[in-house]
């Protein structure tokens, strides 16, 4: 190894403790604190929840748009997008108005909960010119197939009678029919939606029965919103020939993408990949000895397709080792080396309860950069 050593640090945020920017500047100082490497850098990473605007523009250097919104709960608030106006693309992360972490605890009714302050962004951004829309997805307090998006959009749902629908969960299993002739979206604007989620719309891999609970719904609840789904997926196989669980990624956001691709033509991308080459991150590697980089939780779920995966990919290809931080490790040694990381630390520094450690996690995180950095000195020497 070269005599140089060089860190670079590329976390994604620690969901409801540290953003990607805070952890990232967080290890940062207890690294410099040992005053050993030549560089440590920081290159904060998103995917696609939660603070995923502030990590693009951080990279990207594109302004921020604000609009006057609503969160999942109806909730009057002010949101935002990130706008590139040389090629008129709009960023927008469905988590900053529909997402769960806006939303105090217990506070959230799933069977009501829609995604319409997302979909009065997505207008916003489609009225001041935009030729593509990419849709984050992740965080959300929702499961409403994206209906709410669609009616913000001016598109309206049917009953049997011919009856306008609300756009809430509760009406999924109601709806017979759609009327698109108000509809504001243009056939032109193209539509992504950004997600590491391969589950299909409905099932017991889908959208409710894997994500629903974390977002406030009961058992009966569930049992309601499948029925809902169900419905809904054998509508759209009936009026547009689409069955949503044979596209991967439509249980994403409580099937927020089981809307958008049949009647705004959305496609649905790997979001790491994406955000990995927005980023232009394998450009940045050459000049690393060691990469950094972790998430709140680390397990065998993140070999498909999460972000971690994806850094672990790129620095492999650059013969560059990986080490690996996280608030919970449920890796083994063996299970770690699968993945492809040299060693997994997690900060907490021992059996202490989970409010704690959130609370905590600047100092665990700091004092783990400066302990990281000292092993890092003794096998590099």
């Amino acid at each position: 190894m070269s005599n140089e050593k060089n860190i670079l640090i590329a976390l994604n945020s620690f969901k409801g403790s540290l953003s990607s920017i805070q952890a990232n500047r967080t290890l940062k100082m207890g690294m410099d604190q040992s005053n050993y490497f030549n560089r440590v850098d920081t290159f904060p990473l998103c995917d696609g929840g939660d603070g995923s605007i502030e990590v693009l523009q951080k990279h990207l250097k594109f302004p921020k748009i604000k609009v006057k919104t609503f969160d999942a709960i109806g909730k009057a608030i002010v949101g935002e997008y990130l706008w590139d106006p040389k090629h008129c693309i709009a960023y927008i992360e469905l988590a900053i108005a529909s997402g769960i972490a806006r939303l105090q605890s217990g506070q959230n009714n799933i069977l009501k909960a829609n995604t319409r302050g997302t979909g009065i962004i997505i207008k916003h951004a489609v009225e001041k010119g935009a030729r593509k829309i990419i849709l984050m997805v992740g965080g959300s307090a929702t499961n409403d197939a994206g209906i709410g998006i669609l009616a913000a959009l001016g598109i309206r749902f049917l009953s049997k009678t011919g009856k306008i629908l609300k756009p809430t969960p509760d009406q999924l299993l109601h709806i017979c029919n759609f009327d698109t002739s108000n509809s504001t979206y243009p056939d032109d604007v193209k539509l992504e939606v950004w997600t590491d989620v391969n589950n299909p719309f409905d099932g017991p891999e889908g959208a409710v029965a894997i994500y629903s609970k974390q977002k406030g719904a009961t058992k009966n609840d569930q049992i309601f919103l499948e029925k809902g789904m169900i419905r809904f997926r054998k509508l759209i196989v009936e009026k547009f020939n689409i069955d949503l669980n044979q596209i991967k990624g439509t249980g994403a956001a409580g099937g927020v993408g089981g809307g958008l691709i049949p009647l705004l033509n959305a496609s649905i991308k790997h979001g790491t990949q994406e955000i990995l080459k927005l980023t232009q991150f394998s450009d940045v590697l050459k000049h690393y000895t060691v990469i950094i980089t972790g998430e709140g939780s680390l397990d065998m779920q993140s070999a498909y397709g999460k972000l971690v995966q994806g850094v672990i990919q790129e620095a492999k290809c650059a013969a560059i080792p990986v080490i690996g931080l996280c608030g919970s490790n449920l890796l083994n040694p063996k299970q770690a080396k699968k993945i492809g990381f040299e060693a997994v630390f997690s900060l907490v520094p021992g059996p202490i309860p989970l409010s704690q450690a959130m609370m905590e996690s600047r100092r665990y995180l700091k004092e783990l950069g400066y302990n990281i950095s000292g092993l890092i000195r003794a096998f590099t020497a």
